[in-house]
């Protein structure tokens, strides 16, 4: 079952105005991250076996799948760590933001307040 942590960041303005924030991230074990990557797998392989069937696109297509498959099976299991949304109250216009994070997002990070447009600078607490 996946885990989901809750840390303390800092959200940054250009004027040096700092403010506190969080974090959410979605920790999987090594079981949760074989059952993502081989539904992946399954998907992708269950799509060549549909597209077998189409004249012409199958040459193409299947072939597409079949090495897709593994592909995303494998960035699927080596992801350990999903970053889902940071939050707090912009430092420049007061409001309560949620700023929604890629996957892969490291930090320090750079983003836009949506309320205000304001940059931001999303910093890890040492």
């Amino acid at each position: 079952m996946p885990r989901i942590e809750t840390t303390d960041i800092q959200l940054k303005d250009n004027a040096g105005n700092v403010v506190p924030g969080s974090l959410q991230t979605t920790l999987y074990d090594a079981r949760d991250r074989l059952r993502r990557a081989g539904l992946r797998l399954a998907a992708c392989w269950a799509a060549a076996g549909v597209t077998l069937f189409i004249p012409l696109a199958h040459f193409v297509l299947v072939p597409s799948f079949l090495i897709a498959g593994p592909v995303l099976a494998v960035g699927a299991y080596r992801m350990e760590r999903v970053r889902n949304h940071a939050g707090g109250r912009c430092p420049v216009c007061k409001a309560e933001i949620t700023l929604a994070l890629e996957a892969k997002d490291t930090l320090p990070k750079w983003t836009y307040c949506p309320a205000c447009n304001a940059p931001l600078q999303l910093i890890e607490i040492p």
